[in-house]
């Protein structure tokens, strides 16, 4: 009985791995060729949502949607600029003097941690819809999360470059991106293919 009751839960998790992948490459497709996104109540519930999110992260069904997700990037970075008085490029970084394979590794994951942390912060702001006067206690709270996650994002693009611009003479300022490479539409075959980039998030600031 133990041992069905197993195979059961086995081909229950497979299944929904095979649907996992099958539908967010099927919801990607109409939503980038046709701007559509089919909503099938059953089928909603059971994608990867608030609902079922603590379960696909723990088994790690969400760490394959780069392998097929269209145009989902599968690199993310950050890139310093340099500038002096007249927002004239004095050099560009994109590794922070490190030199290791560990060191670059580590700094590109925390990359892509970050933009999924930046994405998450936008769902929040979009989720309050209510005017600005309301009084609501889970409004307020959900107010406080958004503006907390607001000022890391700047401060960690902030400190990001802050001590390397101040050894840069005439550097006046210096912005951060945080940039992902998006990939080729896998349902279009072109040659030669210039690498496009996108700007997730970005900031300027001062030398201090």
């Amino acid at each position: 009985m133990k041992n069905k009751i197993r195979i059961l839960l086995y081909f229950s998790h497979l299944l929904l791995i095979f649907f996992h992948a099958s539908w967010a490459t099927f919801d990607s497709y109409m939503s980038f060729h046709y701007n559509k996104s089919i909503d099938i109540p059953i089928i909603s519930f059971l994608k990867q949502n608030q609902h079922t999110d603590l379960y696909y992260i723990i088994t790690g069904i969400n760490t394959g949607y780069g392998f097929y997700g269209i145009h989902t990037s599968t690199e993310k970075y950050f890139r310093a600029y340099y500038l002096n008085s007249t927002n004239k490029v004095l050099k560009t970084d994109r590794y922070f003097n490190l030199s290791t394979y560990n060191g670059i590794s580590r700094l590109e994951g925390f990359a892509s941690s970050f933009a999924n942390y930046v994405n998450d912060t936008g769902k929040l702001i979009k989720s309050d819809t209510t005017s600005f006067e309301d009084n609501n206690p889970q409004t307020i709270q959900l107010r406080k999360e958004y503006n907390f996650r607001k000022d890391y994002v700047e401060k960690v693009l902030k400190w990001y470059g802050k001590n390397e611009a101040k050894n840069i003479p005439r550097c006046d300022s210096y912005k951060i991106e945080l940039l992902t490479i998006v990939p080729q539409d896998i349902w279009q075959k072109k040659e030669k293919i210039k690498t496009q980039l996108y700007v997730v998030q970005k900031g300027l600031f001062p030398v201090q």
